[in-house]
């Protein structure tokens, strides 16, 4: 008897074991839904704002976009602090970066003014969207290598520096020539898409520098308003970034 009570006792404890640790993969399984509901709202956004684009209401369209990159940047943030990233999750965020940040811009774009110039317009939009789709493509296959820097322009930035341009020129008048001015916008962006240009993506920076800078721009939002903080700020990033080059370019010693 004492055998078959100690037999019962192990066996016991080894089902409360298999209980607690399914109980633990469900509880995993379940939080891993939540940063894949924020990708999804970053498909969302982009649908939105294709529709909003095709119904000519540019500027709730580009304010969308931006809407999706918030998404975007807090996917991935919550699935590395829930510890619950996986492989779906990084296929998942791409395919709808693809909504958001290729396809969502480049109708943005041609609903807006790209469309009164004809095939030139829309050979624009055109290279912009396959430009994005195959930044993510080779994203996919290098992330790991893309930690600092990430090699050439991220859709998210690329898409985001067109919102932003959207709604901050909704006060001027565009003519031909701005048109002629946004395609070469438009083409230089999918270029640095598709470039090996190294850009920052200050991963590594501290926590503290993190929220010092926070808290300049929201000072800066207060007084300047978010659509001028953000084109300043993407126009910073882009000269940061040629001027760093240049200056390691110049600096490199001639063989």
């Amino acid at each position: 008897m004492g055998f078959v009570t100690k037999l019962d006792s192990k066996l016991s404890r080894h089902r409360r074991r298999l209980r607690l640790r399914f109980s633990r993969h469900r509880l995993q399984r379940g939080l891993r839904i939540i940063p894949n509901l924020f990708t999804l709202g970053n498909a969302f956004f982009g649908f939105a704002s294709i529709v909003f684009a095709a119904n000519n209401n540019i500027v709730a369209a580009a304010y969308f976009i931006l809407l999706g990159a918030l998404m975007d940047g807090l996917d991935g943030r919550i699935a590395r602090y829930m510890k619950v990233t996986s492989d779906f999750g990084t296929q998942l965020d791409s395919l709808c970066d693809a909504v958001s940040f290729c396809l969502a811009p480049s109708l943005l774009m041609y609903f807006w003014q790209l469309h009164t110039i004809g095939i030139l317009g829309f050979i624009a939009c055109a290279a912009f969207l396959f430009a994005g789709i195959v930044r993510l493509a080779r994203f996919n296959v290098t992330h790991e290598q893309q930690t600092v820097y990430s090699i050439g322009v991220t859709t998210t930035v690329a898409a985001c520096f067109l919102a932003t341009i959207t709604i901050a020129s909704q006060q001027y008048y565009f003519t031909t020539g701005a048109c002629g001015l946004l395609i070469i916008i438009v083409l230089f962006l999918a270029k640095l898409m598709i470039s090996t240009i190294p850009f920052p993506t200050f991963k590594q920076v501290s926590r503290s520098t993190y929220g010092i800078f926070a808290s300049i721009s929201f000072a800066f939002m207060i007084t300047m308003g978010l659509i001028n903080v953000l084109l300043a700020g993407f126009i910073s990033y882009f000269a940061y970034t040629f001027i760093r080059i240049l200056l390691v370019k110049f600096h490199t010693p001639k063989n």
